[in-house]
């Protein structure tokens, strides 16, 4: 049976994971939304022999954090490290098999590079300083920004916080808060002037190209609108028709009066004092994206041979074309599709190229910034109806999940369920239902049923075929049926179709069982030993196909049937050093003579019990009795 490998794409690859705020635990409708179809499409990638990078970290300043640390009396590094290391310990639950994982509060080397950001931006002109009021209050003797104050929605009269309104889902200016109170001691603040450096946005909602040549040059006017096409439809609904075409950009704050995160630097780069740095920090959501790079750089020093070779992922030449040159792509979920479809390439466009004698750590002379080739964005992911919710006990425990339910099953529902263009929910019912169906009866019946009985018939070794039999015409159905499952998937996977991808590759199972059952070698065996043959040698080469296009989906079962089937392992964790994993995308052979492992149960059924005991626990938890 001829093989069919799939070329990859050979320039550097990066993906990208939203980071997880260091502020509380991370569930399953994060997984869904940004870390698992990530790690599903890394995985493809190195399959496919792609110079694969994988980044992601925990994001760990901001109001949120410094609010919850003050609230606990923790130090805010001590907070923050704790939830790190809790969200590291999800991550390698659900086997999310990132390259690097870092923190944003790690000040060698992302610091650096955030400040020298924000001072490029200035020089360009893209960033600029200017005279806002803000809440203070005299009792905490500080400055209130986004969270420290509390009031009343202007929009839409719910509770809110300054920086949005739960009620309407709106970001908010928290000056405009109604009866605003301080979080912090529930006192009326004083309004006061300060000066806060602001990101002009306002060019990008131009009609006039030469207004956004202007400002964001050449390279970021061609990307634009090449980028709104590939975009998924919620993507683009939300980043152009809403926001850049629809309320159109304007300038936002960037800096933040707080003693946690990235001080705004004090000289700029010509050596001129920075007005008005004093007690500022950037914004969270400035400094956080800078963290995909910095945590690149980390990575590099710590396991590629050259310290520098993060370049290769991160930039390219000024006069690149879009669609060329390395390639980002970033995994995120609705919440923060308006930070990496706008304000991060703007972030990275605006600035002012260096200058032939200067060395900086990002782009140098004649160099720029990679932008995104895509932003898969999810939905939301709900629980049996409802948002996931920490502080109702709207929960799925990790742990427990993993412990009733095992990775396999987990990994599988959340993939087939995920929210991909609109809202879905985690349901129980149809976890069981999805398993049972697609793994236990679907996939795994169907290994078993071949691999038992041609261990009990012909002692676990691969029969031979006689060319002559009549049967011997099923290998070139099996043949086309493997190429075309290999193909399909990795059309979907490329595509970041996740979805479809998995049925797609469920579909090849349902093409063996058919074969299987049509060919009936039990019944062969008593009438016509060399169709026997033919038959379990057709149906081994569907289930070696198989063990290799699950690989991405569920890694860890794939692993075991390619143990059955005593094929290689297919390594798609985190790169082993400077090179890229071997290629192992293709059509899957076992020859004739080839000595099988031991058959086993490749997927438990879930059973009623189960899931009802689950739902009881659901209902039981604080909060939701």
């Amino acid at each position: 049976m001829p093989t069919s490998p799939h070329s990859p794409d050979l320039r550097p690859l990066m993906i990208t994971s939203a980071l997880p705020y260091a502020n509380g635990p991370i569930h399953f409708g994060h997984i869904a939304g940004a870390y698992l179809p990530a790690d599903v499409y890394a995985r493809f990638q190195r399959m496919l022999g792609a110079d694969v990078a994988f980044i992601c970290g925990t994001d760990e300043h901001g109001v949120s954090i410094t609010v919850k640390a003050e609230a606990e009396g923790v130090p805010y590094r001590e907070y923050v490290a704790r939830w790190h290391n809790e969200i590291s310990a999800f991550f390698s639950l659900f086997d999310i098999a990132f390259d690097h994982f870092s923190r944003t509060s790690n000040e060698d080397p992302h610091y650096a590079l955030s400040q020298e950001v924000f001072l490029r931006l200035l020089r360009a002109g893209n960033v600029a300083p200017r005279d806002e009021q803000q809440h203070y209050c005299t009792d905490c003797e500080r400055f209130l920004p986004d969270r420290y104050v509390e009031g009343t929605c202007y929009l839409c009269g719910a509770a809110a916080r300054g920086d949005e309104c739960k009620g309407c889902g709106s970001w908010l200016e928290a000056i405009k808060l109604v009866d605003p109170r301080c979080a912090t001691c529930g006192h009326t603040p004083e309004v006061r002037d300060t000066v806060q450096f602001e990101l002009d946005l306002s060019p990008i909602s131009s009609p006039e190209r030469d207004t956004l040549v202007a400002a964001y040059g050449e390279a970021f006017a061609d990307w634009l609108p090449a980028f709104r096409r590939v975009l998924k439809t919620n993507v683009r609904t939300m980043a152009f028709d809403k926001l850049i075409e629809g309320e159109g950009l304007r300038p936002r704050p960037i800096t933040r009066d707080l003693r946690w995160g990235v001080p705004v630097p004090a000289v700029d780069l010509d050596g001129q004092p920075v007005p008005d740095h004093e007690g500022k920090v950037l914004y969270v959501w400035f400094d956080a994206p800078i963290g995909y790079v910095s945590a690149t750089i980390e990575w590099a020093r710590e396991h590629l041979a050259d310290g520098d070779a993060w370049r290769r992922w991160w930039i390219t030449a000024k006069d690149t074309p879009t669609g060329s040159g390395p390639r980002l792509v970033h995994f995120l979920g609705k919440d923060n599709i308006p930070f990496h479809c706008i304000v991060f390439p703007a972030m990275q466009a605006g600035q002012a190229e260096a200058r032939p004698d200067e060395t900086p750590m990002g782009p140098r002379h004649g160099e720029r910034w990679v932008l995104p080739e895509n932003v898969p964005a999810n939905e939301f992911y709900n629980l049996e109806g409802r948002k996931f919710s920490t502080s109702d006990n709207w929960m799925l425990g990790a742990e427990h999940m993993f412990e009733v339910f095992g990775i396999d099953a987990l990994r599988w529902y959340v993939i087939v369920s995920m929210p991909e263009t609109a809202d879905s929910n985690f349901l129980l019912d149809e976890l069981q239902a999805r398993v049972n169906s697609e793994l236990a009866d679907t996939i795994g019946n169907y290994a078993s049923r071949v691999l038992k009985f041609n261990a009990k018939q012909h002692a676990g070794v691969v029969p031979e075929v006689d060319a002559g039999h009549e049967l011997a015409a099923d290998l070139a159905a099996v043949s086309k049926a493997c190429e075309h499952a290999v193909s399909q998937v990795a059309e979907l996977l490329g595509g970041q179709q996740f979805r479809r991808a998995a049925a797609a590759a469920v579909d090849l199972a349902r093409f063996g069982n058919k074969l299987f059952d049509e060919r009936a070698p039990w019944k062969l065996k008593k009438t016509d030993e060399v169709g026997c043959r033919a038959a379990l040698h057709a149906n081994l080469q569907v289930l070696a196909t198989l063990s290799m296009v699950l690989t991405p989906f569920v890694p860890v079962a794939a692993g075991r049937l390619r143990e059955m089937l005593a094929l290689p392992a297919i390594d798609t964790g985190a790169r082993p050093g400077a090179a890229a994993h071997a290629a192992s995308w293709r059509v899957e052979t076992l020859l004739a003579g080839h000595a099988l492992g031991e058959p086993g149960i490749l997927f438990a059924k879930i059973d009623d019990d189960t899931i009802a005991a689950e739902k009881a626990r659901l209902g039981a938890a604080p909060g939701n009795a």
